[in-house]
């Protein structure tokens, strides 16, 4: 569909939907951002996963991905709460090492790889520097990141702490890091902000989910248009 077009569906689908709800979610797109992206490697925990989902469209980061390894994700839809919606999933499977291909994608399309891990030294995070798109790595609940991600990623982040226990949950390492690290970039000068062309991809696939049947009302509404 070419950009015309696009917004000629959009235009029609806007009609099904109110005013309030159209101005929220320009309000959500204006502080959506592809800058910063979470990766999760082969968690078995799906509520953690969905807990990071949610977390994400919270501080307003569009795409997480998910790498299957031994384990598959489902969603939890009393976790998600709708989340799953807003946000792209993005599911690396059915290949020899998942991990390694979502890494070859996300550092073509130039993001630094950042391991979450409290097994090395690495940067504090309150002091991390995002001076170039980062993907921010998770691995498992129970054994962390993989020894190939730990053996591919950039750099390493770390979360202060000053207890006993020597790791917070993940779905909690997630809030935290992505709270300060979107903190961070909006203060910043750096343009995080979704470009025009991808606000409006956005702005389609999200209209298409909250108007019912938007599929039918699109074929009714090219086929009038065709008679």
């Amino acid at each position: 569909m070419d950009e015309h077009g696009k917004r000629e569906i959009i235009d029609f689908l806007a009609t099904f939907i109110t005013d309030h709800k159209k101005d929220l979610m320009e309000v959500v797109l204006s502080n959506r951002t592809n800058y910063l992206t979470v990766v999760l490697e082969d968690i078995y925990q799906p509520h953690n996963a969905s807990a990071v989902v949610r977390t994400a469209d919270c501080f307003g980061i569009q795409n997480v991905h998910i790498i299957e390894g031994r384990n598959h994700y489902d969603v939890n839809p009393q976790v998600l709460r709708g989340s799953e919606k807003w946000v792209n999933i993005i599911k690396h499977e059915g290949t020899e090492n998942n991990t390694r291909e979502c890494f070859v994608e996300l550092k073509a399309a130039g993001y630094k790889l950042v391991g979450t891990t409290p097994h090395v030294s690495g940067h504090a995070l309150p002091d991390y520097n995002i001076d170039q798109p980062m993907a921010l790595v998770f691995g498992t609940e129970e054994t962390g990141l993989s020894d190939y991600a730990m053996s591919q990623v950039d750099d390493f982040i770390r979360i202060p702490m000053v207890g006993f226990t020597e790791s917070f949950n993940l779905s909690v390492s997630a809030a935290i890091c992505l709270y300060q690290l979107t903190s961070n970039l909006r203060e910043s000068d750096l343009n995080w902000s979704l470009s025009e062309t991808h606000k409006e991809e956005i702005r389609l696939s999200w209209y298409k989910k909250v108007v019912r049947r938007s599929d039918s009302l699109i074929k009714e509404h090219i086929l009038g248009k065709n008679d």
